[in-house]
């Protein structure tokens, strides 16, 4: 097994992460409690089958096998010692989580600039990320990538000054919020950024609506 993710194999991962942002589109037609109806068991049933797959050979071979080519070598590790959730499992429990403690333009606009912004960093720090964050994956470059595009999906979405935007968020609010969830992405925390980084950026729209 390859020590890393070769980038076509990235390619494939992020366009599966992005095809997630059918999560909010769903949830803007359905509703939030139809939304919470399909999220909440489809999410404890993604972690069930990271956890089953931990502790049976046979079923950690068959999820490898067919999507072992995007995932990165620790979740294609087996060892019953130590249940690896995998990131598309992490995408779907990050939008639940949104959905069940924030409202839905700050849960729809933390997701889509945390996936976006998420996506661009991936692609542009592996192909031309030359100066990483200390001893860490994360780069410059794919920071700037991630601000940049997180910063045109947020004012895109939900600016207050674009009379098509679907939300209505101050540019401080917008900026700050991608500033957050920029920082918590690139940091080496233990939680996984596919969770941390769109709640952190959903907590600071919240805290910003709050104050102001």
């Amino acid at each position: 097994m390859s020590k890393t993710l070769n980038y076509s194999g990235e390619i494939y991962r992020k366009s599966l992460h992005l095809l997630a942002l059918a999560y909010p589109v769903g949830y803007s037609i359905l509703g939030k409690s139809v939304a919470l109806w399909v999220l909440v068991p489809l999410s404890l049933a993604m972690i069930g089958a990271d956890f089953l797959r931990s502790k049976n050979e046979w079923t950690h071979g068959l999820i490898d096998r067919i999507f072992g080519f995007m995932m990165r070598p620790e979740e294609r590790v087996f060892d019953p010692r130590r249940p690896v959730v995998n990131g598309a499992t992490w995408v779907t429990t990050s939008f639940t989580v949104l959905i069940l403690f924030f409202s839905g333009p700050i849960a729809i606009l933390s997701f889509a600039i945390f996936m976006i912004g998420d996506a661009m960093a991936a692609l542009v720090g592996r192909k031309w990320g030359a100066h990483p964050w200390g001893s860490g994956s994360r780069s410059m470059e794919g920071t700037l990538a991630f601000m940049i595009s997180g910063l045109v999906v947020a004012h895109a979405l939900g600016s207050e000054s674009i009379p098509f935007s679907f939300f209505q968020f101050n540019s401080v609010s917008l900026i700050g919020a991608v500033l957050v969830a920029g920082v918590l992405e690139a940091l080496p925390l233990p939680v996984n950024d596919n969770l941390i980084a769109p709640v952190g950026a959903a907590l600071f729209l919240l805290g910003m609506g709050a104050f102001l």
